[in-house]
Parts: structure tokens; C-alpha cells; sequence
């Protein structure tokens, strides 16, 4: 029976074990398929800018279980393609060495670190589970104390992530029951660029500022952080703020483990790959997800980002299997492309294309969010059945 490895407990790699065993249940094969995380959950990673973090994430093993997929838990730290095995280390420290026919790499990003020096203090962030439930606690705590002077929060990075969690902060420190010190808080949004959202172009821009506005986030364009020490961070052009709670959402890069295969990458560390999700210069290996730069048509390649992570994961599992059980595999393509950016109390903005032209904003885009990070995200559980339609390309 042929061996799959899937490596990745994300949105790619769990969507290509969905997709992996329906390509073999559909054709009555046998193949065996494992999934390798480190650890135990999928991790809504949208949804980390909200709000208790604690609740965003779902057991694999309801979801693994029922198709017949096994979940191993590991960090993996080496992969040797000519031997066709993968290394990881459990929480326990222990080693083991897993042997593949084929691989699907779904090992997603880490947060690209920014460029500046910290001494004697530190930043947060929302990259992760266990840092953005380690930012929830700390704002709690500093909710939880009393003080004169107004808390004060930075945001470095106004990209996506950096817009949402601004326009969501004060709602935060609020819920922690820090109402009266939420409203005469300080929230600073920097970026050294010369527009916010500057990668979502003109189009949603003056509903962005609108909503900002209203959440009373300051926006300083045109800065840069040269160093943080202890509660002071300080500005290239001399200038200096006092505060409690520096988060950084500088971008993401992908994980390390594309840079051990020598090959070329682009500049966010994605490995190449071709139509099929086939890794450019590596034999039985596909990815998905963050860590493959891929193209979604002819003109666009894909972002990182759930959206492109769970179709891109079904098309590489789909593949994957295919190459194994000796089965015509499918090309890769994903012609639709929306936008939808939570701004808060505001409400939302949604633009369709890559032009990213608004259809929708305040309570009715709002909605449409909402029903994406509550619905869409998901992966159904228990059901065999319908697991295996969500594994259905489409």
C-alpha cells in the first residue's frame, strides 16, 4: 500500500487529507495517509486578531478519524528527498523518522520578524495560538490593574492583520472588563509605508481610514520602529512613544523547512511549483498552502491566506494521490478572488477581484465575514460522508 505523508495540521494540509481520501475511497484503492502536525488542533488563524483566541481552533482527530487518516504529532526538522523521509521531534524531545512514497508539504508560515532591536522589553503577536492567547492574558492583566495614565497600544504593521486587530483593540480591552480605561485608550496603528493596506490597493482604502477613524486608532504613515526599550518605542526620525503593549504583524515568510531543499524561492521564502502543486526540482513532493508560490490563473499567483490554502491543499492531496495510485491528476486553478477585512464596530469591507472592487461595506460586508471565520473555515467533523465531499475539488 502506498505511503502518504502529509506534513502540515493547517488549512492546506488538513483540506489535503480530506482530498487524498476521497481520490482513493472514489476509486476503491487502498493508500495509506498520514498527517503530521505539531500538534493536535487546526488553528483558525484568521480569526487570531479576535477577541478570546482561546476558542479558534478545532481537534483534528474528528475530522482525521472517520476517513481513515492517522495524525502523528511532531515538529518536523529535516526532509531528505532522495531517501524520501521526513524527521520530526515531539513536545517530549523524541525523534522519529517517517517514510514516504509521496509528500504533500503544508507546513505554512512563521511571522517575518521586524527590523529592529529590543532591549529590555518585548513584543507580542497574533501569528500563532499560543502567542495570541499569551496577548489576550496580558491585556487582560493590564486591564486588571488600576492606573492613571491611558493604556497605550502599538501596532506595528498596517497591513491586513494590523487593521483588524486595530479596529478591533478598544472591543478587547473592553470585553476585559476595562471599559472606562478602553475608551480613553490610545491605540497607534505605524507603518513605514505611505498608505495603509497598501497591498489591497485604492479601492477599499477610504472605507479602511473611515473605519479607523471611528475606533479612534491613530495612523502614523511613514515611520518606522528603530528600537524598543523597556515601554518606549522609538521612531527613525527621533521620536519616541510610551507604552504598555507593542504587537508586531509585519508579514508573514514561509516556513524554514523550504529553504533546506536548496532550491530557488520567492521572496516571501515560497518554494515554486507547477501546475499540478508538483514541487519544481524535487521528485514525489507537492505543496500547499503558504509555503508554495503557485499560480491561480494565468496572471496571479496565490496569497497566503485561507482562502487559497484550502483549494490549493485538496488540489495537492487530490494530486498527490493520484501520482501514487497511477491516476490522472488535475491542474490547479483558482479563478475567484474576494477580499473581506474586519474593521470593527464599523462593520467590514468586501471587494471582489484583484482589483479589488467594493461590493459591500459596514454591517451587510460584516456579515459576510462573519459567516466566512464561523462557516466556511470550518471542516465538518464526525461524519465520514461529509468529509469526504469537503475534500471534493471545486
Amino acid at each position: 500500500m502506498p505511503n502518504l505523508l502529509i506534513i502540515g495540521g493547517g488549512y492546506a494540509g488538513l483540506w489535503a487529507a480530506m482530498a487524498a481520501a476521497r481520490r482513493a475511497d472514489e476509486n476503491g484503492s487502498e493508500l495509506h495517509i498520514r498527517l503530521l502536525s505539531k500538534d493536535a488542533y487546526l488553528t483558525h488563524r484568521p480569526r487570531l486578531y479576535e477577541r478570546n483566541p482561546q476558542d479558534m481552533r478545532t481537534p483534528l482527530g474528528p475530522v482525521l478519524e472517520p476517513i481513515g487518516v492517522d495524525l502523528a504529532l511532531g515538529e518536523v526538522t529535516a526532509i531528505e528527498p532522495a531517501a524520501r523521509t521526513a524527521r520530526a521531534t515531539d513536545a517530549e524531545g523524541n525523534s522519529t523518522e517517517y517514510i514516504y512514497d509521496g509528500l504533500v508539504l503544508a507546513a505554512g508560515s512563521i511571522l517575518r520578524p521586524p527590523p529592529l532591536d529590543i532591549v529590555d522589553g518585548r513584543t507580542w503577536s497574533v501569528d500563532d495560538y499560543q502567542s495570541a492567547v499569551a496577548l489576550d492574558q496580558h491585556l487582560q492583566a493590564r486591564m486588571a490593574e488600576p492606573a492613571e495614565d491611558a493604556e497605550t497600544v502599538v501596532i506595528i504593521g498596517a497591513g491586513f492583520t494590523g487593521i483588524e486587530l486595530a479596529a478591533e483593540m478598544r472591543t478587547r480591552l473592553a470585553a476585559h472588563g476595562g471599559t472606562a480605561r478602553a475608551e480613553k485608550a490610545r491605540v497607534i496603528l505605524l507603518d513605514a509605508a505611505a498608505t495603509v493596506s497598501e497591498d489591497l490597493g485604492p479601492g477599499p482604502r477610504p472605507h479602511i481610514l473611515e473605519a479607523l477613524q471611528a475606533a479612534r486608532v491613530e495612523v502614523r504613515l511613514n515611520t518606522t520602529v528603530r528600537r524598543i526599550k523597556g515601554d518606549q518605542v522609538m521612531l527613525d526620525d527621533g521620536g519616541r512613544i510610551t507604552c504598555q503593549t507593542v504587537i508586531v504583524t509585519t508579514g508573514a515568510q514561509a516556513n524554514p523547512l523550504a529553504a533546506g531543499f536548496g532550491l530557488a524561492t520567492d521572496p516571501a521564502g515560497r518554494l515554486f511549483v507547477d501546475e499540478f502543486l508538483r514541487v519544481k526540482g524535487l521528485a514525489n513532493i507537492h505543496a500547499a498552502g503558504d509555503i508554495a508560490h503557485a499560480m491561480t490563473d494565468d496572471s496571479h499567483a496565490s496569497l497566503m491566506s485561507c482562502q487559497h490554502a484550502m483549494p490549493m491543499g485538496k488540489a495537492a492531496g487530490y494530486n498527490a494521490a493520484s501520482d501514487l495510485l497511477d491516476l490522472p491528476p488535475l491542474p490547479y486553478q483558482q479563478t475567484r478572488y474576494v477580499t473581506c477585512l474586519d474593521l470593527g464596530p464599523w462593520g467590514a469591507v468586501f471587494s471582489n477581484g484583484w482589483e479589488r472592487q467594493v461590493e459591500m461595506i459596514k454591517d451587510e460586508a460584516k456579515a459576510r465575514k462573519q459567516f466566512v471565520m464561523t462557516q466556511v473555515i470550518y471542516p465538518p467533523t464526525k461524519d465520514r460522508a461529509a468529509i469526504l465531499e469537503a475534500g471534493a475539488l471545486g
